[in-house]
This record gives C-alpha cells, structure tokens and sequence, in this order.
C-alpha cells in the first residue's frame, strides 16, 4: 500500500533522512517511533508531499506518488 525507497530528504542542505526504507501493507497499522530529531515528521512530509525527497521514491498503491502535489496524495 505504501512504499518508500532509498529516501533522502533534508532541509536548506541538512540531511535529515538517508536511503531510508519502509513498507506499509493493506491493513497494517504503524507507528514512527524515536527521540527528537530522528526524522519522523521529515518522513511524515515526504509522505505527503510537502517535502521533496532529494533521492528514493515513495510509491502508494502502486503508483508513484515521488513528484505528485500534496492534494492528489
């Protein structure tokens, strides 16, 4: 269902994720778990499309969703 591959994503030249991986199947259910500063709303952004990756993609339902504007996610 959701799908993120090799992401890489920052802010102002600040790497806050790198080639990080996550699957989420059809009736799962997951949580983002760490201390601060660990990427958790960065991947959050990514998800949704307010932060593009610099590198990966992130595929929903098969399709990929990397360049899509936040209002077709």
């Amino acid at each position: 269902m959701l799908r993120l591959e090799d992401v890489t994503a920052g802010y102002d030249g600040s790497t806050v994720l790198q080639g990080m991986g996550l699957a989420v199947g059809m009736g799962e259910a997951v949580g983002l778990l760490g201390r601060n500063g660990m990427g958790k709303t960065t991947t959050v952004r990514v998800i949704f499309g307010l932060l593009r990756p610099v590198a990966g993609r992130v595929h929903i339902a098969g399709r990929d969703m990397t360049a899509a504007p936040p209002f077709a996610i």
